[in-house]
């Protein structure tokens, strides 16, 4: 009898993780990417009891957090930081209760249009 056993292949993971600092790509982008693509995801910026953490589901951002902040006040936080670390972990987000309502592009936009108005501000 020449049975002979043959090993399942290795299944792809679900689970893909990119990491990446902010000095090469901004968190804006990230979230820009994120949302144009549709992607679920848990991004964590920064380590240990300090990382701030975005969770993304089909593109949208529905949960922020950072040093005590939360919702919107926590990404606007989170976007000032240029430099440091990020992790993307490319997955269902956990069930986690949603602190940010708005659509993500409408976030963006108004996120870009302040930015905007501050450096102008600055420059006068």
């Amino acid at each position: 009898n020449t049975d002979t056993f043959t090993a399942p292949a290795p299944q792809p993971t679900i689970e893909t993780c990119l990491v990446g600092t902010l000095e090469t790509w901004p968190l804006s982008d990230v979230v820009l990417w994120l949302h144009e693509t549709a992607r679920s995801a848990m991004v964590r910026v920064g380590f240990g009891l300090d990382a701030g953490v975005l969770f993304f589901r089909h593109g949208q951002l529905y949960r922020a957090e950072w040093q005590g902040l939360s919702g919107e006040a926590a990404l606007i936080a989170l976007l000032q930081v240029r430099e440091g670390a990020f992790s993307l972990i490319q997955r269902d987000p956990p069930e986690a209760r949603p602190n940010i309502s708005r659509p993500t592009g409408e976030l963006l936009l108004q996120i870009a249009v302040h930015n905007d108005e501050r450096t102008r501000s600055r420059a006068s």
